[in-house]
């Protein structure tokens, strides 16, 4: 072995370890487990890889390139997606990833550009080959094997990882689809394959190679079958279809040709059932849900119009594209407040994000490829050369397609990666030599550009590390809260997320509403201003100073995204009571959110309510002493109340039967004065929401108001039916007591009231309640609610 040798065996065992990988990989520790664990794997073994290649070069002091324009390729792949994300809306989605946006992200497609030189370089000979397929054989059919053994019913993932669905690769879409390029490569390996050409020794190829394509092919089929998906069942016989048109032109080279029958007994099955056959009701997989296809095209045109048309408004970022620009249809739905991530397909993902210039270039890095591989297949120097380029174009041919038929992840981009660089490891024949004594320019070259990735591969292990370590406070702040833990500790956790990784706008705006929450808790524990110490007032203070600044650096970070503002609005709304500068804040910060989501009932409604918390605020100065504050109060008053009444009355125009938007409705007649209005929608809204216990409350205070012939009857009833909904409910049995009481049913005030006390113990106003009532004493007045 030559010197430095052992580095190119390195590179060449690393590259083999992340092909096996990939499709397995997934950390528990993470709240997504797989495609940020995938990512980053990607990036450490590829940049370990590329150390490794350039460490070769550097001792045997000797550099061997394959040369040829196949190299210009990954320069296409990288612009497609480097050019848009410098116009991106969201900067770090765009070059970094997240929210399960990573497999579009420009370090994903560095990644993927220096994974296609290594592989060009270093994996050209038959030998090399045969690790990377029997290393492909072997994942795969673990990968299946995991996925059949969950849909049985064995449990692998419950305690391991709960947020695993029932495979490694991800949705049930893109898991069938990775299974259908595999087995296309299988069956290619199987059809072509004679002796001599086997992954191992000859007396080991019937037993590995049959019997893996098999099952890799029974499970691929039996997926299949469960899903019944039009679009996968077309993928799955265009996989096979492109093997039976590759044969016809090197027909003398399959040496068993009564495989074929195989392959044709599933092209004619898979027909079958997806023009004809159901699929089997006896298996259920996790369900999945996308935009349409017509819905795609609406979000893809309008982005393109709204944005650059050139650009797009960047990689990773369809989350914010659907939210502005989806169908108003779509209210209609079970799925109307979801935001999709991505489209229903990839290359509907991409249309919109990296526009004409993106797609455009990614386009000629597929063209391209598919021409000089297509030519080696149908005309090759040798049979050898056929035999390669025709195993893999299979299977990458089979991604092309399947890129319009369904969503991609990292798994799948990964593989369109390997796939291309094994398809350039054999278009590329020519080498470029060059020895690095005779050439101290290229030496020099060389070792600077291994030292600085040996920098950036340090700096990126270091800014990884610190991207877990705030992944894993996330991930365990989302636990606990799940849990009920004590809020602070909620709080700390996510704190050190925010401040490990200052770039993510999610952790900021969780932080910012679980310390809004502290205040709460804090403002509870308060039992009157008077004992109210200045040093917990400077503490929720500066819990309340906090609160604000996280959501507003969250906005920062991210002011396209709806999320961000939504929560913004909400902690300005909550401190309106305490902080009236708020008001103006909560308004704007929900009007951004509509403006960045319009067609969403919701955020219509929490401007509506951010409305009518800023009119109860000036409420109180309707009664100053001041005539003239007083009228302006009451101006405001009025204004304030008008707005809210056309944000709901919006809500409900984009969603007729969107219940909360009644609900506040209702509510904003009563605030007006307008109880007639207000009774008679809150009638409709319970009609249609027995279970909702809020309701019937609101309901019955509505008829205790209005004090009408009857409403105390109606009062009974509703708060009646909120015990039965809620039985510990406190407000509902309170005011039920007040009802017994006006009605002179004592006894039942009493056990009513009693009832209170046990949920409110050492509660002095339910103390002095009680007392009153068992000494005769009789009250025809509604008492005021109690704090529970």
């Amino acid at each position: 072995m030559q010197k430095g040798d052992h580095f190119l065996s390195a590179t060449r065992w690393l590259l083999i370890m992340l092909i096996f990988l990939m499709p397995l990989f997934f950390l528990p520790i993470t709240l997504e487990p797989l495609e940020t664990n995938k990512q980053t794997l990607l990036l450490v073994f590829t940049c370990a890889t590329a150390l490794c290649w350039i460490a070769h070069m550097l001792l045997s002091r000797h550099v061997t390139i394959r040369r040829g324009w196949m190299n210009l390729l990954p320069w296409f792949l990288v612009l497609a997606f480097i050019v848009p994300a410098m116009y991106s809306v969201a900067p770090y989605l765009s070059w970094v990833g997240a929210h399960r946006s990573e497999y579009t992200s420009v370090l994903t497609v560095l990644a993927l550009a220096v994974l296609f030189y290594l592989l060009g370089n270093t994996m050209g000979s038959r030998q090399e080959h045969r690790r990377v397929h029997l290393a492909l054989v072997v994942s795969t059919s673990i990968v299946a094997l995991i996925g059949v053994l969950q849909i049985l019913g064995v449990d692998i993932f419950s305690t391991l990882a709960p947020a695993l669905a029932y495979n490694t690769v991800g949705t049930p879409s893109t898991f069938i689809a990775f299974l259908i390029t595999f087995n296309a490569f299988f069956s290619a390996a199987f059809l072509s394959h004679r002796k001599g050409d086997s992954l191992l020794h000859e007396h080991m190829t019937g037993t590995i190679e049959r019997i893996l394509t098999f099952f890799v092919g029974v499970v691929t089929f039996f997926f299949l079958l469960i899903l019944d998906d039009p679009g996968l069942w077309m993928l799955f016989s265009i996989s096979l279809a492109l093997i039976f048109i590759f044969v016809v032109f090197r027909a003398k080279d399959i040496p068993h040709p009564g495989r074929l029958s195989v392959l044709g007994v599933l092209f004619f099955g898979g027909l079958m059932f997806w023009f004809f056959l159901p699929g089997l009701n006896q298996f259920a997989l996790p369900l999945e849900v996308t935009p349409n296809t017509a819905g795609s095209l609406i979000v893809a045109e309008q982005t393109l119009s709204a944005f650059s048309s050139s650009w797009g408004s960047g990689p990773g970022t369809y989350v914010f594209d659907y939210s502005r620009f989806h169908d108003l249809s779509l209210n209609e739905a079970d799925f109307w407040n979801t935001r999709f991530d991505r489209a229903i397909s990839f290359v509907l993902t991409l249309v919109p994000t990296i526009g004409v210039f993106g797609v455009t270039m990614l386009g000629l890095f597929v063209l391209f490829l598919a021409i000089r591989s297509l030519v080696q297949v149908v005309r090759p120097a040798s049979r050898q050369e056929w035999l390669e380029s025709f195993v893999h174009v299979i299977p990458w041919l089979t991604l092309v397609v399947s890129a319009f038929l369904v969503s991609w992840n990292m798994t799948l981009i990964v593989s369109f990666g390997i796939f291309s660089g094994l398809l350039a490891s054999q278009v590329m024949r020519k080498e470029c030599s060059t020895s690095l004594t005779r050439a101290p320019g290229v030496k020099l070259v060389i070792s600077t550009l291994f030292v600085l990735l040996t920098l950036a591969f340090f700096i990126g292990i270091f800014v990884t590390s610190q991207r877990y370590l705030a992944e894993i406070a996330f991930t365990r702040a989302a636990q606990l809260d799940r849990e009920g833990a004590n809020l602070q500790q909620v709080v700390t956790l996510l704190d050190r997320a925010a401040t490990l990784n200052p770039s993510h706008d999610t952790y900021y705006r969780n932080l910012g509403e679980a310390l809004l929450l502290r205040v709460d808790e804090e403002l509870h524990g308060v039992r009157s201003i008077d004992t109210l110490t200045q040093e917990s007032a400077q503490y929720i203070q500066s819990l309340v100073a906090a609160s604000v600044n996280a959501v507003v650096r969250a906005t920062d970070l991210s002011p396209h995204n709806v999320l961000n503002w939504l929560s913004r609005g909400f902690v300005y709304r909550e401190l309106i009571p305490v902080l009236g500068e708020a008001s103006e804040f909560a308004v704007m910060s929900y009007q951004k959110a509509i403006e960045l989501e319009p067609l969403n009932p919701e955020n219509w409604t929490q401007l509506g309510r951010a409305y009518l918390a800023v009119a109860e605020h000036i409420r109180p100065l309707t009664v100053s002493p001041d005539v003239t504050s007083a009228e302006q109060a009451q101006t405001q008053l009025t204004q304030l109340l008008t707005r809210a009444q056309e944000a709901f009355e919006k809500s409900v125009e984009l969603k007729p039967n969107y219940a909360p938007a009644h609900f506040q409705l209702a509510v904003t007649f009563e605030r007006q004065g307008r109880l007639d209005d207000a009774i008679g929608k809150m009638e409709r809204v319970a009609q249609y929401n027995q279970l909702d216990v809020g309701v019937f409350f609101q309901l019955g205070m509505l008829y205790l108001e209005r004090g009408g012939v009857g409403d105390m009857d109606h009062a009974q009833a509703a708060f009646e039916h909120a015990i039965k909904l809620a039985p510990g409910y406190a407000n509902a049995h309170w005011f039920l007591a007040s009802i017994y009481e006006q009605k002179g049913d004592m006894a039942g005030a009493v056990r009513e009231v009693e009832v209170v006390l046990e949920l409110n113990p050492g509660n002095d106003i339910v103390e002095l309640r009680l007392e009153g009532l068992l000494t005769g004493q009789v009250s025809t007045e509604v008492p005021e609610a109690i704090e529970e």
